[in-house]
Order: C-alpha cells, then sequence, then structure tokens
C-alpha cells in the first residue's frame, strides 16, 4: 500500500458521514491506496475501505454520495 493525500478532503468527510451510521467509527488518521486501487483509511481504532470514486465524487459533488454509499463504507470497518 502507498500513502497518499489523493483526495484527502473527500476521505476525511466519508469518514465522518461513515461514523454518524457506526459511532464505532475512530477518527481518520491517514490513508493509502492499496492493491484494489482503493483507499484503506487507518483510524484511530482501526481501518475502513473506500473506493476511489466516492472520495473523489464527495469532493466534486457532496450531494452525489448516496447514503448507501456511505452506509457501504462503514460496513467495512474493522476495529482493532
Amino acid at each position: 500500500m502507498t500513502k497518499t493525500d489523493q483526495y484527502r478532503n473527500g476521505v476525511v468527510a466519508v469518514t465522518s458521514l461513515a461514523r454518524t451510521i457506526n459511532p464505532e467509527i475512530g477518527a481518520y488518521q491517514e490513508h493509502y491506496v492499496n492493491e484494489n486501487f482503493c483507499f484503506s483509511v487507518r483510524l484511530s481504532n482501526g481501518a475502513i475501505n473506500m473506493s476511489l470514486e466516492v472520495a473523489q465524487d464527495y469532493e466534486a459533488q457532496p450531494s452525489s454520495v448516496t447514503a448507501d454509499r456511505i452506509e457501504n463504507v462503514a460496513k467495512t470497518f474493522r476495529k482493532i
């Protein structure tokens, strides 16, 4: 995995929205591009995954990121 700041504002915002669905999701710390060309987001208490597209879409037009897409991100949460 490669650490990146690409679409950081979108990643942070989507992480925050995912936390509203699952309050166990911790604070954003950093994110990486993984082998599937998705983002792996390191949190204060675990990690989540999200597609590059959801972060990019949020930055370009936040209203285009539906609740279903946020819920899919929240479902990837794994606690450490």
